[in-house]
């Protein structure tokens, strides 16, 4: 009996050692990516001005009615405790505690996985998603993600306890990430069902009755604060949206490049699966969903339930030209747990258990850094892009679209502010305006008849508009464009140029 206990110690010690051992690894991995200096845009840029209002007002700014707040009303509660006055630091500070849940999400990804295997199996699995190239990639921009990844992890951790008071608290966390990201809504219904089924005959109405609760419980409060603001709950009536899309605005009636396509999306679910298990662990995954469904386990079998499930929102994003590895992070624990089968059919072959999980661990850290590698922006690229953004921000007129490096420019907006300051007050200038045409000529008389004052052109391949790249390469042939800037000038990698325009000269030609 000694001897076990002994052995058995050490055994929690060897597993307690590798899951630190991979923590701090992958915290440091995604740290040294982590750009500091590099501001946050577009969806990022977002939730950091609603996570800044909130701290605020203490509200949601009025006439506010977009969905998934969770992310941002998190960051207001943090944005409390510290003060910093320029905009950067909190933005690096939104970009942390985005790289902290992604982390974090190992310790229930870990006994999630125990449910199933045994623990060098979980550590290895542990291993596959926390370095998952795009996993760190989307760590670090700041987004919803990690905290919804978290969130669902847990969730599934949870719910698939040995204690039933667990599985009930497990309903709390799925209402939780249902505010993060709406459409984890979806899944109260697998739950609900798979729930009646593994405790049928124990009372099981009653116990459900407690996690319907403490799942209304996370939702409603959000739900009723935003209808007496005025505005739709975000979370059904998003879903109601979804589904009039995918009604009105399929293929068969509508012809915009957002509409539902279901082909479109059935192509696309697969290809970015198979990229989300890059670079090693979609070796593992035919075998493995073979040996997965063929498994009489009924916990596994509520795997595969739930993990359809949470494909319905990736078939969604795709079916209408969303193309993002993002939408099927909710299935990736799922996958990976998938994949572990035929990991542990070589192990028992090879019967050399801690040095196989050992060459595991490491083949997995050395191949998705070098993935990394060739995934990751070109960080001085994005440097030089937003020195052009602070350039442009300080013309006096318009100027048009050059790219996604003009996401920068609405960025410059902040730069002179002191903050913490509400968005309201932020004067956010539409100084980039798309231009339309099929020749230069047609080009530039729409930026005439909308009031542009200069052209930004790039060289080949990082031009918005390719038609404006041959002034690049030809700038004296257009004699009524002035240049003012060269990015060649300072050494940048963005190759661009910014011209003021001379309409009366342009008549003339």
């Amino acid at each position: 009996m000694l001897i076990k206990i002994r052995k058995y110690n050490l055994d929690f010690s060897k597993t307690v050692f590798f899951l630190i051992i991979i923590t701090i690894t992958g915290f440091v991995i995604r740290i040294n990516y982590l750009p500091d200096n590099i501001p946050l845009t577009l969806d990022a840029l977002r939730y950091f001005l609603l996570g800044m209002d909130v701290s605020i007002l203490g509200n949601l700014p009025e006439g506010y009615d977009k969905t998934n707040i969770g992310w941002p009303v998190f960051l207001a509660v943090i944005f409390q405790f510290v003060r910093y006055e320029y905009f950067l630091d909190y933005m690096t500070l939104q970009k942390m505690c985005s790289v902290i849940f992604s982390t974090l999400t190992l310790i229930p990804m870990y006994f999630l996985i125990k449910r199933f295997f045994r623990p060098h199996l979980a550590i290895i699995g542990c291993t596959f998603f926390i370095f998952s190239p795009y996993i760190i990639e989307n760590s670090i921009l700041g987004i919803t993600d990690s905290f919804f990844i978290f969130l669902i992890v847990s969730f599934f951790s949870l719910f698939f306890s040995n204690q039933k008071r667990n599985v009930v608290f497990s309903f709390f966390i799925l209402g939780l990430s249902s505010i993060v990201r709406y459409e984890s809504l979806l899944l109260i219904i697998p739950t609900t069902i798979i729930f009646l089924h593994r405790f049928k005959g124990e009372n099981n109405f009653k116990f459900y009755s407690y996690g319907l609760f403490l799942f209304l419980l996370a939702i409603i409060p959000v739900a009723i604060w935003k209808i007496q603001m005025g505005i739709p709950d975000g979370i059904v009536s998003h879903l109601w949206v979804g589904a009039n899309v995918v009604i009105n605005e399929n293929s068969v009636n509508s012809f915009t490049e957002d509409r539902f396509d279901f082909i479109r999306g059935m192509l696309y679910l697969p290809k970015f699966i198979g990229m989300s298990l890059l670079p090693l662990c979609f070796i593992f995954v035919p075998y493995s969903i073979i040996s997965l469904i063929k498994k009489e386990n009924n916990n596994f079998r509520y795997l595969i339930f739930l993990g359809i499930f949470s494909l319905i929102p990736a078939l969604y994003a795709y079916s209408r030209g969303f193309e993002d590895t993002r939408y099927v992070f909710a299935v990736l624990p799922i996958l990976i747990i998938a994949s572990l089968f035929l990991i542990e059919k070589i192990i028992l072959k090879t019967k050399k258990t801690d040095v196989i999980t050992f060459g595991f661990i490491i083949l997995i850290i050395i191949s998705s850094v070098i993935f990394f590698n060739y995934l990751q922006p070109d960080y001085e690229y994005e440097t030089d892009s937003v020195e052009v953004a602070r350039f442009v921000s300080g013309l006096p007129g318009n100027i048009n679209s050059y790219g996604p490096e003009t996401y920068y420019v609405e960025v410059m907006n902040l730069e002179d502010k002191k903050f913490p300051i509400l968005s309201s007050e932020i004067n956010f200038q539409k100084k980039v305006i798309r231009l339309q045409g099929e020749t230069i000529n047609e080009i530039i008389q729409d930026a005439k008849n909308k009031g542009l004052s200069y052209l930004a052109v790039t060289s080949a391949g990082q031009n918005d508009n390719q038609i404006l790249s041959k002034i690049y390469h030809e700038e004296y042939n257009y004699s009524y464009l002035k240049k003012i800037y060269d990015s060649k000038n300072y050494g940048f990698k963005f190759n661009i140029k910014i011209f003021e325009i001379n309409y009366n000269e342009f008549e003339l030609v």
